[in-house]
C-alpha cells in the first residue's frame, strides 16, 4: 500500500450522533478529507457500489441489540478494500457495545482492509427521555474531546509506526472489550430478529388527531418502514431508532413502553443500568 494521504468517513446515523463522533475523529487525523459516505438513507444504500476514495476509511456504526444495524450489512459487504486501512467505530447508548466492532472488523478483513485502530463511543440512547435519561445529552464535551484526541493519535500512528506493524487484532481483550467472536457468520435474519425482539418492550405510538401528513417521518426513516394515508409502521423493518419520533413536528409520534408489570420492571432495571456512566474506549 502507498502512503496514507486521505481519509473518508462512512456512517449510518439516524439520530446524528454517530455522524458527529465519526466526523470529529476524521477532522483531527490531519489528512485530506474525502466526501463522506452517509448510508442512513435507503436510496443512498441502494446506489452504493462499494467504492472507497480515501486511503483510510472510518466506519461509524450505531449499536442495535449489540450488533451493527442490519440495513448496512449489504453495503459493508460491497466495500473494496484493495489493501487500504479502515477503522471500525461503534456508537452505543451506554448499555453495551456488544460485538459491533468485532462484526464490522470481520467484514472489513474479508473485504481486504487492514485495521490500525478501533473504538467504541457513547451517545444518547434512541429511547432516552427526561423520565428515562439513557445517556441523555451524550456525546458531551468530554466525549468529543476524546474523539478529537483519538483522531490526533491515529494521525500520529500513521506517520510514526512502520506500516507492517500498523494492524491490531480485534480478538484481543481490552477492559472486556473487543470480545472474541467465535462464530464466523450469522444466520441471514439474525440482526432483524435481534431488533424485532425489542417490540416486547415498546415502540412508536401514533396519534392520528395530531398528524398533519407532513411526511417528515417517511423522509427520516432509515429503512422505509413507514407509510402514510393511512399511517402504517412495518414492525419487521423498524429499527426502533426513533428518528421518526424526533422528526415529527406536531408530536403525533412518541415512544411508548408496553404498560405491563413485567415491562415496567425491565425498564426500572434499565434505569439503573444506564445510570452508570460508561466512557469511550479507543485502541491503537
Amino acid at each position: 500500500m502507498s502512503k496514507v494521504e486521505s481519509v473518508q468517513s462512512l456512517y449510518f446515523s439516524p439520530g446524528g450522533t454517530t455522524k458527529k463522533i465519526t466526523r470529529a475523529i476524521e477532522k483531527n487525523i490531519g489528512l485530506k478529507q474525502m466526501k463522506p459516505i452517509d448510508l442512513t438513507r435507503p436510496s443512498t444504500r441502494k446506489r452504493f457500489k462499494g467504492k472507497v476514495d480515501g486511503d483510510l476509511l472510518l466506519i461509524g456504526m450505531p449499536v442495535y441489540h449489540e450488533s451493527p444495524p442490519w440495513p448496512t450489512l449489504e453495503s459493508l459487504n460491497k466495500l473494496d478494500g484493495e489493501g487500504k486501512m479502515a477503522i471500525p467505530i461503534a456508537v452505543y447508548g451506554n448499555r453495551t457495545e456488544g460485538t459491533c466492532v468485532e462484526e464490522i472488523g470481520k467484514i472489513l478483513k474479508s473485504r481486504g482492509f487492514k485495521i490500525p485502530a478501533a473504538a467504541a463511543f457513547v451517545a444518547e440512547h434512541s429511547w432516552a427521555s427526561k423520565e428515562h435519561p439513557f445517556a441523555l445529552g451524550r456525546p458531551d464535551r468530554s466525549d468529543m474531546k476524546i474523539a478529537k484526541d483519538f483522531g490526533r493519535r491515529i494521525g500520529s500512528k500513521l506517520s510514526l509506526v512502520p506500516q507492517e506493524r500498523m494492524e491490531i487484532h480485534l480478538s484481543s481483550r481490552l477492559v472486556d472489550y473487543f470480545t472474541h467472536l467465535e462464530v464466523e457468520s450469522f444466520p441471514e435474519d439474525y440482526h432483524r430478529r435481534c431488533v424485532a425482539s425489542l417490540v416486547s418492550l415498546g415502540g412508536v405510538a401514533y396519534n392520528e388527531s395530531k398528524c398533519t401528513n407532513c411526511m417528515k417521518c417517511v423522509e427520516t426513516c432509515p429503512t422505509s418502514a413507514i407509510e402514510v394515508n393511512p399511517y402504517k409502521l412495518e414492525l419487521s423493518e423498524c429499527l426502533r431508532c426513533m428518528a421518526c419520533v424526533h422528526a415529527c413536528p406536531p408530536g403525533a409520534l412518541r415512544l411508548q413502553f408496553v404498560n405491563t408489570p413485567q415491562t415496567m420492571a425491565r425498564v426500572k432495571i434499565l434505569d439503573r443500568v444506564f445510570a452508570v456512566r460508561r466512557e469511550p474506549i479507543t485502541r491503537l
